[in-house]
């Protein structure tokens, strides 16, 4: 395969990721915020004033290019947050409790919010100053 054909097949996998998130700037917005946050997909949609149903279908199209991920954690039963949509997933070999909730960043989404979605944040407030 010819160096160049080589290079433009390495770089063309990151680019699909940000072209995924660049569709709509709904997708951006959740990127946003789940860099702040772990968060349950209602307080998403609440906090961008979108429909659940809206929100549901961009996350799904996010976990889909791998970005943002199902939280999940280990934990004693004590410690059990106390929220709805929690799902048991099962034992560790350790004896905790495995669960997950809520939707995560990806190192990759961490990546693209870093280097593409905050900087683009930020030219817009100071534009407006």
């Amino acid at each position: 395969m010819p160096e160049k054909e080589e290079r433009k097949k390495k770089k063309s996998p990151i680019f699909e990721k940000v072209g995924l998130v660049f569709r709509s700037p709904i997708r951006a917005d959740i990127m946003r915020e789940l860099s702040e946050e772990i968060q349950r997909p209602q307080e998403i949609a609440n906090k961008i004033d979108i429909s659940k149903q809206n929100l549901n279908y961009h996350l799904k199209e996010l976990k889909k290019g791998g970005l943002v991920k199902t939280h999940t954690e280990e934990v004693e039963e004590p410690e059990i947050p106390a929220q709805r949509g929690i799902r048991f997933d099962g034992r560790s070999e350790s004896g905790k409790l495995q669960v997950s909730y809520g939707v995560e960043l990806t190192k990759n989404g961490k990546d693209i919010v870093n280097n593409f979605i905050n900087p683009l944040y930020e030219e817009e407030k100071v534009k407006k100053i």
